[in-house]
């Protein structure tokens, strides 16, 4: 059985320094949250580079009220990262959400469409979350140093 850990894929950390990722607020790329079903097959945390691993491994949640390829952020909702102190932090304005929903899930992947899909965070929940006939709401963090869902310090 394969398991999600929360994690910066390393790939997402060579790519920053080549400008292949910007969350730059209404000009930025297109990012989406696709929601990795419960009990996976694969392993998804840092060594996770692309959306196509989750895909590839038939471990993305089907259900009501989810879509494959999860929640679409527009560039309008990324924050453009910023400095606070010695962290550079970014984030989204929206938490993703799933109306009437019915499913269940052992964690996220975030990754950028405009980038061929390139995994940016992978996320845990720290064991199964279900949701049935209801809203399933992924709540960001403040975006702040040592909060904020994405950051390098």
């Amino acid at each position: 059985m394969g398991s999600v850990t929360t994690a910066a894929p390393t790939s997402e950390k060579n790519e920053l320094p080549r400008a292949i990722h910007n969350f730059t607020q209404t000009s930025g790329h297109v990012f989406k949250a696709a929601l990795i079903k419960a009990s996976p097959s694969g392993t998804y945390g840092a060594t996770s580079t692309n959306y196509s691993n989750i895909t590839g491994s038939s471990d993305e949640v089907s259900g009501t009220g989810y879509t494959a390829g999860g929640f679409a952020w527009t560039a309008a909702q990324n924050i453009t990262p910023a400095a606070s102190g010695t962290v550079a932090i970014w984030s989204w304005t929206t938490n993703p959400s799933w109306t009437t929903a019915t499913f269940t899930t052992d964690g996220t992947m975030f990754y950028n469409t405009n980038a061929s899909n390139a995994a940016v965070y992978v996320g845990s929940f720290g064991g199964t979350q279900s949701v049935s006939s209801g809203t399933f709401t992924l709540v960001l963090p403040a975006n702040s140093a040592g909060t904020a869902i994405l950051q390098i310090s």
